[in-house]
């Protein structure tokens, strides 16, 4: 018969392998893998953002650790703080905008000198950006 002690010292042996063996978030260790930081694209980017509110100029700022900020000419097109990431040979980047916390997304093939692709919102809106790295 084992004693309380012991038994108190095995489940807790226990409850803490199982939380060691569980991750902390729900991407999968060879997903995670395929996310990367492309160098070749980090820095400052000019173009074109054209969409639900019309054209406008765009500059995009991606950073090494993985941090990205983006701006359009005009206050309909709200400055937006995020992250940015390659999967797959396609550029990631998302973000809050800075005026009501709209979720907006930006996808490109990955081009060393020139992203051109898709944005939407979650709020239903989209668009096209094309930017050219300074």
């Amino acid at each position: 018969m084992i004693n309380h002690s012991l038994r108190t010292l095995i489940y807790f042996s226990l409850l803490v392998l199982c939380l060691s063996a569980c991750g902390k978030d729900d991407v999968m260790p060879e997903q995670q893998s395929e996310m990367r930081i492309d160098t070749s694209l980090v820095g400052l980017w000019t173009g074109t953002v054209t969409g639900s509110f019309g054209e406008a100029d765009m500059m995009m700022d991606l950073r090494i650790d993985g941090k990205m900020a983006a701006e359009g000419s005009t206050t309909l097109y709200c400055p937006i703080d995020g992250t940015w990431h390659v999967k797959s040979d396609k550029f990631i980047a998302r973000g809050n905008d800075d005026c009501d916390g709209t979720l907006v997304t930006f996808t490109a093939p990955v081009a060393e000198r020139k992203l051109v692709g898709n944005w939407s919102g979650s709020t239903g809106n989209s668009g096209k950006f094309e930017v050219v790295k300074l």
